[in-house]
C-alpha cells in the first residue's frame, strides 16, 4: 500500500504552477513591451537627426564654413567646413591644373581676385593669396562659393 501511495504522490500536479506561469507571461510581456518602446525611441531619434542634418541653421549665414583661420600677416588661410567635400587631398597651384571634371567649385575659388593656390582636404580648404590681396576681401567670396556648392550638391 505504501508503494501505491508514493506513486500517487509523485503523479499529483501542484496547483501553484498555473499562477507562476501567468506571472512569467506577464513579466515577458512587460519586458518585450519595454524593449519595443525603447527601440521606437531610438528609431525616432535617428530619423529626426538624419532628417534635419541638411537643413540650414536659423542663424547660420555662414552655412558650410564653420570657422576660419585667417591672419592679416599671412598669405595662407584655412576654412573649416561642416561637410566633407573630398575623400583625399587635392592641391591646385593655378587654374590650369583644375581637372575637366570640376563642377565649377575650384574655378569659382580661383576666380576670386588674389587667390594663387587652393588645397581641398576633406572638410578643409587651404588657400594661398597674393601678398597684395586682403583676407577681408577674399573670405566673404569663399563663404558664398562654399555655401552655393554645398547647397547644390549636398
Amino acid at each position: 500500500m505504501r508503494r501505491g501511495r508514493m506513486q500517487g504522490d509523485i503523479l499529483k500536479r501542484p496547483e501553484t504552477g498555473k499562477k507562476s506561469l501567468k506571472a512569467y507571461e506577464i513579466t515577458n510581456f512587460l519586458f518585450f513591451l519595454t524593449v519595443i518602446v525603447a527601440f521606437g525611441v531610438v528609431v525616432s531619434f535617428v530619423f529626426h537627426f538624419y532628417g534635419t542634418r541638411n537643413q540650414e541653421s536659423a542663424g547660420g549665414s555662414n552655412a558650410g564654413v564653420i570657422s576660419e583661420a585667417l591672419n592679416a600677416g599671412s598669405d595662407v588661410g584655412i576654412f573649416y567646413l561642416d561637410t566633407k567635400i573630398s575623400e583625399s587631398t587635392l592641391r591646385y597651384r593655378n587654374q590650369g591644373e583644375i581637372p575637366a571634371t570640376d563642377d565649377g567649385f575650384l574655378r569659382d575659388l580661383f576666380s576670386i581676385p588674389g587667390v594663387q593656390e587652393v588645397t581641398v582636404d576633406q572638410k578643409m580648404i587651404v588657400m594661398r593669396k597674393n601678398p597684395s590681396a586682403r583676407w577681408e576681401n577674399i573670405a566673404p567670396s569663399v563663404r558664398r562659393i562654399v555655401k552655393n556648392h554645398l547647397h547644390l550638391h549636398y
